[in-house]
């Protein structure tokens, strides 16, 4: 038993970098930070890629008689449209009518 024990402690011993002890401690953490640190100061920091979020669009509007579009941090852009009905729409309803 006592041979079974040796042998896993030294498979665990020679699997173990010496640098793997510094990656559980605080020193090693704050060595990581520190040269990370110098790496970002002497190349500069590497940009990170934007995510590009990508939707399509509709194939028309929602018929609406009023669009209103708010621009709250620059009042004087807000918009609202107001539709005056198709005539086209008025015909065919006095045509179902009479």
């Amino acid at each position: 038993m006592e041979e079974l024990d040796r042998d896993e402690a030294e498979e665990a011993d020679a699997t173990e970098r010496p640098v793997d002890r510094f990656r559980r401690s605080a020193t090693g953490a704050v060595v990581a930070a520190g040269l990370l640190g110098l790496r970002d100061a002497l190349e500069g920091r590497h940009e990170k890629e934007e995510v590009a979020i990508v939707n399509e669009a509709p194939d028309a509007p929602p018929a609406r008689d009023l669009e209103v579009v708010i621009d709250f941090d620059h009042p004087e852009r807000s918009v609202a449209v107001v539709r005056q009905p198709d005539d086209d729409e008025d015909d065919a309803d006095e045509g179902e009518k009479g």
